[in-house]
C-alpha cells in the first residue's frame, strides 16, 4: 500500500474517531461537525449511520460508527505493523516509527513534486522551468474558471455558495469519477 494511502488512512482514522467522540459528548446534532478533507462529514455520517433517518445519529447509530471506526483502525494498524514492524515485536518501535514517517514525507514530497511538473508542463509557456506572474495568473483564471464550473453544476439553491448537501453531492461525483478512473 503507498505511504500517502496510509498517512490518508490515518488522518482519516483519527478524524472519525474524533467524530464520534464528539457524537458521545452530546453535540445536538450528532456530529463533530466538518472535519478535514478526507475526514467523514455530517452528511456523509447521517447517511451511512442514521437507520430511522430522523436526522440524528442515536445512541445505537453512534455505537455502529464506533464499531466500523474501530474496525478500520485496528485494520489499518495492522497493515502498518506487518509494513514497518521490522523485529515483528508487534509494535512499532521510535526506529520503525521514524522509518514510517521518512517514507511518509518521502512520498509527499514525491507528489508534490509530480504535481509541480505537471503545473510547469501545462502553464510554463516560455518554458524557463518557474512559472512567471503572467503564467501564475493563467493558472489562477483557470482555477476560477474551473471553480465558477463546479458552482454553477452545484449549486442548486443559487445562493453563489454550496451548503453540505450541495458539497457531498461534489464529493460523490468526484469519488466515482476517480473509481471509474482507476478501473480503466
Amino acid at each position: 500500500m503507498k505511504k500517502t494511502t496510509i498517512a490518508a488512512l490515518v488522518v482519516a482514522t483519527a478524524a472519525a474517531g474524533f467524530t464520534v467522540a464528539r457524537a458521545d459528548q452530546g453535540d445536538d446534532k450528532g456530529f463533530g461537525g466538518r472535519h478535514g478533507r478526507r475526514g467523514p462529514d455530517q452528511a456523509r455520517l447521517l447517511e451511512k449511520f442514521d437507520a430511522n433517518h430522523n436526522g440524528v445519529l442515536d445512541p445505537e447509530e453512534k455505537a455502529a460508527a464506533r464499531a466500523e471506526w474501530e474496525s478500520h483502525r485496528k485494520e489499518r494498524e495492522a497493515k502498518m505493523l506487518e509494513r514497518f514492524d521490522a523485529n515483528h515485536n508487534g509494535v512499532l518501535d521510535p526506529e520503525e516509527k521514524e522509518a514510517a514517517r521518512k517514507e511518509f514525507r518521502a512520498r509527499r514530497e514525491q507528489g508534490r513534486e509530480q504535481h509541480e511538473a505537471k503545473l510547469l508542463e501545462k502553464f510554463d509557456t516560455n518554458h524557463n522551468g518557474t512559472l512567471d506572474p503572467e503564467e501564475r495568473q493563467a493558472m489562477q483564471a483557470q482555477r476560477e474558471a474551473r471553480r465558477a464550473e463546479m458552482l454553477k453544476k452545484y449549486d442548486t439553491d443559487g445562493d453563489g455558495k454550496l451548503s453540505d448537501s450541495e458539497r457531498e453531492a461534489l464529493r460523490k461525483d468526484m469519488r466515482q469519477k476517480h473509481q471509474e478512473g482507476e478501473n480503466r
